[in-house]
């Protein structure tokens, strides 16, 4: 049994929220579940807020998750959407409280650096390194591997955080 921690990878936003939750034993990773909440675009926004939070909760239970990493919010061209953006990271960093869970937070240029060495490296080169890292095919939806790229970069801030 590995002595790491279970890691939740968060990509915050109100209309869709990736998550991705696993374990590194050794060199392998062992993912225990990555996905999207997706709201109801029709919803009411604290309706909205409130079913990431219940969902999140299930997961971060279930998977009895120790720390998370979370992208840290940097720039928006549109105001009222960094707005709720905020609020749900709000919501997500409140469930994430909650269940006692230790975060870190890390920049978009932090999980770029961390996965491919160049900060400024693009989506599909991001993309490419956490399909390598996890072994994983098939498709997966964006905010789902941006969660997993901030598990990754959180694992790997751990390591180097311990030396």
């Amino acid at each position: 049994m590995s002595t790491n921690p279970i890691i939740i990878g968060i990509d915050p936003g109100y209309d869709r929220v990736g998550l991705a939750i696993g374990q590194k034993s050794g060199e392998k990773w062992q993912l225990l579940a990555y996905q999207c909440i997706q709201t109801d675009k029709k919803a009411d926004l604290f309706k909205r807020y409130k079913e990431i939070s219940d969902q999140l909760d299930v997961l971060l239970e279930k998977h009895q998750v120790q720390e998370a990493g979370i992208e840290s919010l940097f720039w928006f061209k549109n105001q009222s959407t960094a707005l709720d953006v905020s609020e749900a990271r709000g919501v997500i960093l409140s469930s994430l409280f909650r269940h006692n869970v230790k975060i870190a937070q890390y920049t978009p240029l932090q999980i770029k650096q961390s996965l491919t060495g160049y900060g400024r490296a693009d989506k599909k080169a991001v993309e490419k390194m956490v399909r390598l890292e996890l072994n994983l095919e098939g498709p997966v939806i964006d905010d789902t591997i941006d969660a997993l790229a901030v598990m990754i970069c959180h694992e790997c801030s751990r390591k180097l955080n311990k030396i």
